[in-house]
């Protein structure tokens, strides 16, 4: 497969071969798939059925989980959304040669607000505030892991914004060591955390965290 000038100076690509076969890309100097995208896909498959729902990710970069979730469940209408232009035409180009119906746009979820509302949220946003821990000189990378583009609270604000009021559910992964602020912020406005799911090595934990509004809860 020949993928498109991506028109960005950290374009050089590498495949990555899915679990079901499929070859995607991801680019060489970026942030590179980790086990994080099988576990969000991993849970999600465990918690929801292949009933039509509009799903919506916040911060797609090459597509993988979008992609992924998009062949187990292709009865879903899934939308990701990525800030950076390549990283959306990469995803885009994943999606069609992975053969699902998965579609990718370039934007920012600060202003992000789409109607009709969606059934499930979620993402894998950047987990670390800016000021803490060195941040990459790749451009790309620094956006991904840090919150350069968007803040958690940014990330909670476009899952209440967009997310149905009586079926809507959220999904976000972070850190465990920001459950607590995860969860102070989201009460703020109205999310409430009705599951987490664990992975990882106590040190190094990250919790999936499942978030609904009161009344659903």
């Amino acid at each position: 497969m020949e993928m498109a000038d991506l028109d960005t100076p950290n374009t050089e690509l590498h495949p990555v071969t899915l679990p079901f076969g499929a070859t995607i890309f991801q680019t060489r100097r970026g942030q590179g798939i980790s086990h994080d995208a099988a576990f969000v896909v991993e849970i999600l498959r465990s918690e929801l059925q292949n009933t039509p729902l509009r799903v919506l990710e916040l911060g797609s970069g090459n597509g993988i989980i979008s992609i992924m979730l998009a062949h187990y469940f292709p009865s879903w209408h899934i939308l990701g959304i990525e800030i950076q232009p390549h990283l959306a035409t990469l995803a885009q180009e994943n999606a069609v040669a992975a053969g699902v119906s998965a579609s990718f746009v370039q934007g920012d979820l600060r202003h992000w607000n789409q109607s009709p509302a969606w059934d499930v949220i979620f993402a894998n946003p950047p987990y670390y505030p800016r000021q803490e821990g060195r941040i990459s000189p790749v451009e790309e990378r620094a956006i991904s892991r840090h919150e350069i583009c968007c803040t958690m609270v940014d990330v909670l604000d476009a899952a209440q914004r967009n997310l149905h009021p009586e079926t809507g559910t959220a999904y976000l992964l972070y850190p465990a060591s920001r459950l607590t602020e995860l969860q102070k912020a989201g009460k703020k406005i109205d999310l409430h955390t009705v599951a987490e799911f664990i992975l990882g090595p106590k040190q190094k934990e990250k919790v999936l965290v499942k978030l609904m509004r009161k009344t659903r809860c």
